[in-house]
């Protein structure tokens, strides 16, 4: 029997497919076989759906929906090396689902969830709280968005190397660094590229951020709702400021 494709990696394969990619490529990304590749292709190209839709559904019903799987790949995004029982706790407490280890693993598999090279970020964040937001707010139009955050370029230590995450997308764990002389960048991103940056030697302090933001960043943003309109920040504590807010909310309107 062929092994199932799901729906997400068949859309995925047409994405790749539209960038260029090779049938070859595409199918050592997606763990298939070239023949599946070029099946789902012309699926796509006659009935413009990736799955036939003269195909017989068979299977039970999934327990779990697709709101809990979207929040499965938001946990394990937010900490690839997280492990099965976890997961099944906060679907019980976030979702108020009661599902079996199984049927957490079986999802995964089903979602092509694997086991791969991780690279390191910063915990700067509450990982659980994290992917929460995203499956609360993960709706918001990706043009309202203007995600502020600093970077940093320094010596740094390698952790673990594996992690989880879904097939044809890297692995990101968030680690702690050992710093050294560093150069910071403060940028804002929306859905266009940066509209703001400061770049410069040091740490990023409160003043700098403040700074930041009131000269730079909030001239930029309009009323919501519209493009421009939401400000993203992490749970670092310099973003936890009144006067922060208060340039955002009051002097922005927003």
């Amino acid at each position: 029997m062929p092994r199932h494709i799901p729906e997400n990696i068949r859309e995925q394969i047409v994405r790749w497919s539209e960038d260029g990619k090779k049938a070859p490529e595409i199918a050592e990304l997606a763990g298939c076989s070239v023949r599946t590749v070029y099946n789902i292709l012309a699926i796509h190209r006659d009935y413009d759906t990736v799955s036939n839709p003269f195909a017989r559904q068979a299977g039970r019903k999934r327990v779990l929906d697709t709101g809990d799987l979207d929040y499965l790949a938001s946990l394990i995004e937010a900490k690839p090396k997280i492990f099965l029982d976890e997961l099944q706790e906060q679907l019980s407490e976030v979702r108020d689902i009661d599902v079996s280890i199984a049927t957490i693993s079986r999802s995964l598999r089903q979602w092509e969830i694997t086991n791969k090279t991780v690279s390191s970020s910063a915990i700067e964040r509450n990982e659980r709280l994290r992917a929460t937001w995203q499956a609360a707010y993960g709706d918001i139009p990706a043009e309202y968005c203007v995600w502020l955050d600093e970077a940093s370029v320094d010596n740094k230590s390698y952790h673990r190397q594996n992690g989880w995450s879904t097939i044809g997308c890297a692995a990101v764990s968030r680690t702690t660094f050992i710093r050294g002389r560093r150069y910071s960048v403060l940028p804002a991103l929306t859905s266009e590229g940066i509209i703001a940056l400061d770049i410069f030697e040091g740490a990023v302090n409160k003043e700098r951020f403040l700074q930041f933001v009131n000269e730079q960043v909030a001239p930029r943003l309009n009323p919501y709702p519209g493009p421009w309109s939401v400000v993203i920040l992490d749970n670092c504590a310099i973003h936890h400021d009144d006067d922060i807010r208060a340039i955002i909310e009051g002097e922005c309107g927003v």
